[in-house]
């Protein structure tokens, strides 16, 4: 029963929301699809049906209902993040099979053998080198975490254990950021690079590195702040490994490599980050480098992220079509209008509002590709520049996380069992005000100076 009430909630929320007298400024199909993102954000949120299926409701919603013409319906389909997700996925699942995953997952903990606080921040600083070499930071966690879980047995730490605590959380929410520094870095940079348009690898990174690894750091001292534990020494206990690549790692490393020098380079050749990360899945499939079969490629291939994605980015299509993303942002900006000869203030308020909504959308891209339409419109209303306010979203979704299944990555982390909610709050609650300060105090002077004001 308790399953069926939560299925019935987000419908009856819609049914309440049509049932409301018309909303003065918002077009007839413009609340039909407002009342539509409430029940997506319900069914993501809570998860009371799959979120394929949750998808695959909203789509049908907005067909019946949003006034869309077919092409606009499935717009979000004919994004190459999507295709990119797919790409970079089945990257991770040649790296994993290939045993390049684990050799560096013991390259990275043998740095860091026989000191608890240098085992802590060996952690953190390996992740933006990481990020290069494995840009998910979910596959990132699907090798890091068992090899991590190792030396905790080995240590004999309880799971109560300050170390354990700090290093599981740092996995779990910081584990993004460095991904995120890298346009490539995942499906969170890519959805804000590829909604604001404009981007390359190099601009982003020039842009986005500072105010990430800024956060990291200052993420990993929060962490560890509010998980202490002593600087004790222990025996050092190297994990054996292969000193030889095989042959499937090198024929791995190939194509890594060259996917790489693919996406540097774009500038140059001027493709999308999707089309190195497909040419990159076809040369693994086994046929080619011996590496992943189809099954395989089938498996590490998260589809109902597919659908997510897909419907969310037709939703966001859908509230710009109806005018429901000008009536929000009419709202937003009637708040920070007082506050428009104050960026500073406008900048946290929508810090703010992106930590609040992401709430109820937890899947990441989701959340940005419904709020950067809405923040483009609030800038335009405040005579701001829509792309800093864009670049702030991206920011405010990726660091703030604050209950365990906010984030694919977290929940790896969560499904240990090695941390609780209430660990994740904490350390969310921090990051929310981390986060403000770096947007305020840093991101914002450092796009001044590369020639991106937050005033126009």
């Amino acid at each position: 029963m308790n399953g069926i009430v939560r299925i019935a909630v987000p419908f009856a929320a819609l049914a309440l929301f049509l049932l409301l007298p018309p909303l003065a400024g918002l077009p007839p199909a413009g609340q039909r699809v407002a009342g539509i993102v409430v029940l997506a954000i319900l069914l993501w949120s809570t998860e009371a049906l799959p979120v394929g299926i949750s998808s695959i409701v909203v789509l049908t919603l907005l067909g019946v209902m949003g006034g869309l013409p077919p092409a606009e319906l499935f717009s979000g389909f004919r994004s190459p993040i999507l295709y990119f997700m797919v790409g970079v996925m089945i990257m991770g699942g040649a790296i994993v099979k290939s045993g390049l995953a684990s050799r560096a997952a013991h390259f990275f903990l043998h740095g860091a053998r026989g000191s608890s606080k240098r085992l802590f921040f060996h952690c953190l600083i390996s992740l933006p080198p990481l990020a290069l070499i494995l840009p998910s930071a979910i596959t990132r966690n699907a090798f890091l975490l068992p090899a991590y879980q190792e030396t905790f047995r080995a240590l004999r730490l309880s799971r109560e254990d300050g170390l354990l605590k700090s290093v599981v959380l740092t996995l779990g929410l910081l584990n993004p950021l460095a991904s995120s520094a890298f346009m490539t870095g995942g499906l969170a940079p890519m959805t804000t690079a590829t909604m604001l348009g404009g981007f390359n690898w190099w601009k982003w990174f020039f842009l986005m590195s500072v105010p990430y690894y800024v956060l990291l750091v200052l993420g990993g001292l929060w962490t560890a702040a509010v998980n202490p534990f002593p600087a004790h020494e222990f025996p050092s206990k190297p994990i054996a490994a292969s000193s030889a690549l095989s042959s499937r790692e090198l024929r791995v490393v190939a194509v890594l490599f060259l996917t790489s020098v693919l996406w540097l380079t774009d500038f140059w050749h001027g493709w999308h980050p999707a089309i190195p990360a497909l040419i990159a899945a076809v040369l693994l499939c086994d046929q080619i480098s011996g590496v992943l079969s189809w099954k395989e490629m089938e498996q590490a291939v998260p589809w109902s992220t597919f659908l997510v994605l897909g419907a969310s980015f037709s939703l966001a299509q859908a509230l710009i079509a109806t005018g429901a993303a000008a009536w929000l942002a009419d709202i937003f900006s009637g708040i920070t209008l007082q506050f428009r000869t104050a960026p500073s203030v406008v900048a946290a308020f929508v810090v703010a509002m992106t930590v609040v909504i992401h709430l109820g959308i937890a899947n990441m891209s989701a959340c940005i590709a419904l709020l950067i339409p809405i923040t483009t419109l609030l800038a335009q209303g405040l005579h701001m520049n829509p792309l800093v306010f864009g670049l702030i979203v991206g920011i405010s979704v990726d660091a703030v996380i604050l209950y365990p299944v906010q984030t694919a990555t977290n929940l790896v982390a969560y499904e240990t069992g090695l941390m609780d909610g209430k660990d994740v709050l904490k350390v969310g609650m921090g990051m929310w005000v981390l986060t403000t300060l770096v947007v305020v105090a840093v991101a914002l002077p450092w796009w001044s100076l590369l020639g991106l004001s937050i005033r126009l």
